[in-house]
């Protein structure tokens, strides 16, 4: 698209006569996307050719380019004017010049955030649940009929809940609070995971890969120049789903306490699964693809054949720290084996007295995700240990994880099933914000 063919930031500083602030800052955010999606279009246009940018298309790129940074001045000295400050910034621009409301700024839920609050706030005005709905509650009326015990937003759930053939769909309330169940369980979230809700079935997360640098200059001396690099993390929804049976029986007999159980372990089949497939996930479809797999990261293998947590010592949490730093980043955990965390325990020095560990070392997360029977060399019984900034580890959900609950497909033999299935997608901000240890034996 020709440069002069497109509004400049000269033209778009003041205020047009009949226009609103709102619709002001529109413009100029429409102008970048347009320029953006110029920008695009010269870039396909030479890979699809096989070719670099000819000399005027390289003009062209730069000139928007330049008008770009133009256009953000424009755009920061309009938010922040006391007007500005009023503005609501959920209302953006997408790239290529289409103006129109589109959803909130990308979402990232650090450990102390909700899902269900996310889900509640982007359910298109819908009432939402003023108490947790219980599963186990649901399960239980549903087998037997009896609605004693329920609160006022389980009594709405069961009018709301959809009959499907042979089954129940739980209302999205409900299988939101299980996801944040299975959060508050899972190691990886424990440590700090980053939840990124999705709204479609893939999304892409924004990160910065590089940024100029400051210099030194004498009088009168050019100024160094520099850009910023990004690029982007593709996250795609992938499918995971389980069915747990039980009898009726132990339904009507367990009455009460079947609201908890079937929670409670239903959260935690969950948090297993998050925690193991985020480590150590191969890749291969359908699975996601974990950190042990993932491009940058530092990898230590400790011996040909591995090496006794009684050599490595403290010693290997330094190091692996270290090895984060180093690439500048900061660490914020470690997620380990019990065996691992025995080890480090029963550490002792030559005296047969206890070995404290030095100061400064990371919160630990044990898990049995990690297996202790890995093969390094000969040695079939090594370990992992992995060490980074947890925030930097995305977990994509895509919203309205469903929850059926079966009362007819097992009906010839006195069962119910819940069948649960959720789609997500695991990837990392920055490789080189993790390192794993391997090759780690008792």
């Amino acid at each position: 698209m020709p440069t002069n063919t497109l509004p400049t930031a000269a033209s778009l500083t003041e205020r047009q006569p009949g226009q609103t602030f709102q619709q002001h800052i529109e413009a100029v955010r429409q102008a970048q996307g347009a320029r953006l999606g110029a920008m695009q279009t010269l870039t396909d246009n030479a890979t699809v050719e096989g070719r670099d940018l000819l000399a005027s298309e390289q003009r062209e790129f730069d000139a928007h380019d330049d008008e770009i940074r133009r256009l953000g001045i424009v755009l920061r000295r309009l938010e922040n004017s006391p007007e500005g400050r009023t503005v609501d910034r959920s209302q953006i621009i997408m790239a290529g010049g289409t103006s129109r409301t589109v959803a909130p700024e990308l979402p990232l839920l650090t450990r102390g955030q909700s899902f269900a609050d996310w889900t509640s706030r982007h359910s298109h005005g819908e009432p939402q649940p003023t108490e947790d709905v219980r599963l186990g509650a649901l399960l239980r009326t549903w087998v037997t009929g009896r609605r004693d015990g329920l609160n006022d937003s389980e009594l709405r759930a069961m009018a709301e809940g959809t009959a499907t053939a042979g089954g129940h769909l739980v209302p999205t309330p409900t299988a939101a609070q299980l996801i944040d169940r299975a959060r508050n369980v899972a190691r990886v979230f424990q440590a700090g995971a980053t939840t990124v809700p999705m709204d479609s079935q893939t999304l892409k997360v924004p990160r910065l890969t590089g940024s100029s640098a400051p210099a030194w200059r004498n009088e009168n001396a050019a100024i160094a120049e520099g850009d910023l690099t990004l690029d982007a993390v593709t996250l795609t929804a992938r499918s995971m789903a389980f069915l747990v049976k039980m009898s009726r029986e132990l339904i009507e007999d367990s009455d009460p306490s079947i609201v908890g159980v079937v929670e409670r372990d239903l959260a935690a089949q969950v948090a297993l699964e998050l925690d193991r497939v985020a480590l150590r996930g191969s890749g291969t479809a359908p699975e996601p693809r974990g950190i042990l797999n993932q491009t940058g990261v530092t990898i230590t293998t400790h011996g040909a054949n591995g090496t006794a947590m009684a050599t490595l010592g403290h010693d290997m949490l330094i190091d692996a720290q270290a090895a984060v730093r180093a690439l500048n980043h900061e660490p914020t955990g470690v997620i380990d084996a019990p065996r691992t965390e025995q080890a480090l325990a029963k550490l002792k020095d030559l005296n047969g007295q206890y070995i404290q560990p030095p100061a400064g070392l990371l919160p630990r997360y044990p898990t049995n995700q990690i297996p202790t029977n890995l093969t390094v060399g000969t040695s079939a019984d090594c370990s992992e240990v992995y060490t980074g900034d947890w925030a930097q580890l995305y977990f994509g959900l895509r919203t309205g994880p469903m929850t059926i609950q079966l009362v007819e497909r097992y009906a010839d033999v006195g069962q119910v099933a819940l069948l649960i299935w959720m789609r997500g997608d695991i990837a990392l901000a920055h490789g080189q914000a993790f390192a794993v240890d391997t090759g780690v034996r008792a």
